[in-house]
């Protein structure tokens, strides 16, 4: 995998085996709860209606996801002049797109 320039130039290069290694390390499991909410005043209430186990990758579900744009690498790097940490590798998707991640999902 690459991150290219606007101009198409590559700038960085990453081995797919180490991209999933690191999803797989921050990422090993994850609980999707869902749940309708209402507002009463002030306060919101919650009727949590579904429990979802998601595990398990690998680098070509990885690899397959990232070409079709349902999974983003982010580069949270340090900029001087913003001061801003290097908060190291993320991985942004939509929430609608999170089950075709993982290899094994299970209702709670």
């Amino acid at each position: 995998m690459a991150l290219r320039h606007i101009s198409g130039e590559k700038i960085a290069v990453w081995q797919l085996e180490a991209l999933a290694a690191r999803f797989k390390q921050k990422f090993p499991a994850m609980i999707l709860v869902s749940a309708h909410s209402e507002m009463r005043g002030d306060k919101e209430y919650f009727l949590y209606h579904r429990a979802q186990l998601m595990q398990g990758t690998s680098a070509s579900v990885l690899r397959d996801q990232i070409i079709a744009g349902n999974i983003l690498v982010d580069l949270r790097l340090h900029e001087k002049q913003t001061y801003a940490r290097n908060h190291g590798t993320g991985f942004r998707v939509r929430e609608d797109k999170l089950h075709l991640l993982f290899q094994e999902i299970r209702d709670l």
